[in-house]
Formats: structure tokens, sequence, C-alpha cells
């Protein structure tokens, strides 16, 4: 028989985490436990994905190192979306972390304040058995689940009609000799805005403007110095940026107009090797630049503030499952502004000179961002590449680069303004 319960926990509370793991165990309730139960030569967040996938339950055994962990987050994320049980053991009284209580906000919780003693792990095993079983309470639980959701989803579609009717209404009633627009319905969801480019033949997504806070994720503890300090950006004008990094067959074709060696490899692969010079060229020729560090990590975040805007391996090429290699573009889940690969398969050059610390003086957007136009100043490259760690394809990973690397691990993306 399989793992029934997933342990989540914080590499600090080890010792709890396994108390109660062989406490469960000894009701005769398998878990899944790491590090015990990854095999050699399985990569760790695959594991832990098709772990969560296979259980029914999850535990949290929950303290202030676990709410503090981006890890944490995105495997009761992952429980969460493949509508787990989540079970949060919760051992302290610390307030959550937004991103984490949306996640928990509708679980069942079980408070053990006073510490992981018999009596609190006694009641999580009992709060476990009884969905585990499947018995008569476990089934009219779910019936009555079932029944609560359907009538939500009435009232819901009710109130969503009246919603439709009440603004056609009023739009009779204000402009009657003028047909119903419905641009104010399409734009109360805003969809994802997609632009051919027909000199390069790529699809664009649209950026609209905002603010964000750029650097180090709220409760990531893997930050370097120079992802700090944290600090607003306003994004003052929308641009369009590159869904994928630009691929081998589109540079294909400017190369062949201008003359210059063409790349090897699948037209379907990020291209890779350029300087940042030649990459900023590139972009110029398509009529666009290179996107500014700010402007990246905006599009990136896609509205998210934590270290990863999915789980890594759903998201992101990385040393973890890219067998050592560049992967075509577009392979894995885009982002909530529909842009794809932003954290893994190749670093991406952008516009800006790399300081160690931000400029925070310098502007975020627009012509007068600091550039590496000196001889000894260096870029920037954003997001991590296939053979990078977990750790660096976070969306505040940054990396000094010469502006003269012809790396096979840097592509990049083209902004239009």
């Amino acid at each position: 028989m399989g793992p029934k319960v997933f342990l989540s926990y914080s590499s600090e509370d080890k010792t709890i985490a396994n108390r109660v793991c062989n406490a469960l165990e000894a009701a005769d309730i398998p878990c899944w436990i790491a590090p015990r139960d990854i095999l050699p030569g399985v990569d760790y967040p695959t594991a832990i994905v098709e772990a969560i996938s296979s259980v029914e339950v999850l535990v949290l055994i929950l303290t202030p190192q676990a709410a503090a962990s981006p890890h944490i987050r995105s495997e009761v994320g992952q429980a969460f979306n493949d509508k787990k049980r989540i079970i949060p053991f919760r051992l302290s009284n610390d307030r959550l972390p937004e991103n984490l209580e949306y996640f928990l906000s509708m679980t069942q919780w079980l408070d053990a304040t006073d510490g992981c003693t018999d009596e609190n792990i006694k009641r999580l095993t009992e709060a476990i058995l009884d969905p585990l079983a499947g018995g008569e309470r476990g089934a009219i639980q779910a019936h009555r689940r079932r029944t609560m959701m359907a009538v939500a989803f009435v009232l819901l579609a009710l109130l969503a009609s009246a919603m439709v009717y009440r603004l056609w209404s009023k739009s009779r009633t204000t402009l009657p000799n003028a047909p119903l627009d419905s641009s104010a319905l399409r734009d109360a969801k805003p969809q994802p805005k997609i632009w051919l480019n027909p000199i390069d033949g790529q699809k664009y997504v649209w950026i609209a403007p905002g603010t964000f806070t750029m650097g180090c994720s709220p409760g990531d503890s893997e930050c370097s110095n120079d992802e700090k300090p944290a600090h607003p950006v306003d994004i003052e004008k929308g641009f369009w940026l590159e869904q994928t990094e630009v691929t081998i067959g589109a540079y294909k074709k400017f190369a062949d107009k201008h003359k210059l060696k063409l790349p090897a490899g699948d037209a379907t692969l990020p291209v890779t090797g350029l300087t940042w010079a030649k990459a900023k060229e590139y972009c110029a020729a398509i009529g666009g630049r290179l996107p500014t560090e700010a402007e990246w990590e905006f599009a990136a975040r896609a509205g998210d503030s934590q270290a990863y805007y999915g789980m890594p391996p759903k998201v992101a090429w990385f040393a973890e499952n890219s067998g050592g290699a560049r992967h075509p573009v577009g392979g894995k889940l885009p982002n909530a502004f529909g842009l794809y690969d932003m954290l893994g398969n190749v670093r991406e050059w952008v516009l800006d000179r790399y300081y160690e610390k931000y400029y925070l003086d310098s502007p975020a957007a627009g012509p007068n961002v600091d550039q590496p136009l000196a001889s000894n100043a260096t870029a920037v490259a954003r997001g991590g590449f296939w053979g990078s760690d977990a750790k660096s394809v976070r969306v505040s990973h940054r990396s000094e680069q010469e502006t003269d690397a012809e790396d096979d691990t840097i592509g990049f993306r083209c902004a239009v303004d």
C-alpha cells in the first residue's frame, strides 16, 4: 500500500516531523517524508510533486520556520491545486504570511500550540483516519460538501446573471439609441493581449504599467546581497515583451539578412552565445530593445510576490529536470501574464549595468536607464538556466556577466514600446 499522507515540514523541525511520522505509521497510516522516501537518482522537486499527487492528505508541521519557507509554500500550493486535504498541525500562534494563509484559510486547523504532545499527535491521527477510513461519517461529510458546493455554484451563477443584466439595463437606459458595448464586461477580467511581430514572426505579450516590490521576496532565506534591498518600483509605461526567449529560428532570419554566422541547433531552441551588444543589436533590428532589469522582474513576477511563480519543475528547466541541456521554448507552464521560461531554460540579458547593490536612484525604465557602456562595466543576466540549482531559478536571482561573454547559458527576449 502506497503512502497516504505527505508530511510537509521545515528542515529545522525534522525531529518533530520524524516523531509525527513514526506515530502515524504505528497507527497504520503510511507516510511520505523527505529525504527518506526520495530514491537515489531522482531529483528532489520532481519527487515532491509526484508524492503530493499520489497521497490523499498533506499534513503541514506549521511552525515559524515552516511559515517562512518558500519551499513549504510551494508544497502547500501544489496540494491546494491538486485538491488534496490539507491539515495544518499548528505548533505556533504566529501570524501567517498572506501567501500561505490564502492556501490554508479554508482548511481544518489542528491547534497544538502547547507542543507536539502525545495527546496532540493522537488528535492528529484521528483527524487523518476519519477521511481515510471512508466510513459513513466521511461519506456524509463529503456529500454535505458536494451539496454546499452545488448550492454555492448556483448562487454565484444567479449573481453573475444579475450583474450582467444590470450592466445591460444601465447601458440601455443611458444610451437608448446606441448598441450595447460589451467591452466593459470583457474588461472586468482582462485577458492577455498577444501581438505577432511581423518582423521576427514572434509572439509578444502586453505588459500593462504597474507597481511592484523588486528584489528579495518576503520570507525568502536564499537571497544574496545583490538581491537587496527590496524596494518599490513603478513601471509607468506598458510595453510588449516576447512571450518566449528568442529562438534559433527567429535569429536565423536576422543572421541571413545581415550575412552573419548562423547558429546551430533546432529552430525551436533558445538562441545562446550572443554577447550583450549583439543581443541588443538584434532587438533593435526587430523594432525593439532589451527589457530593463525592473521591467523583466515585473513581468516575471506577474503579480506574484513570492520567490517562484509556480512549482519550479512545472515552470522551469533547471538542473533537476533538464538533463543538462536546453529545451524548446514554451515547454513548461507560463506565468500569470502568459510568459514562458522566465525562471529557467537559459538566462536572459537585460539592458542594465550590474551593480552589487541596486542603484536606487537610477531610472527603472525609459531611455535614461544606466547601461554598461563603460569598458569596465558589467551587465546583468536574469533568471536561471538548464544547469541552475533551485536557488538560482528564484525570480529575484541576478548574475553579473561580462558584456562580451559568448555564453551558451545566456539568451534573451526583446521588448517593444
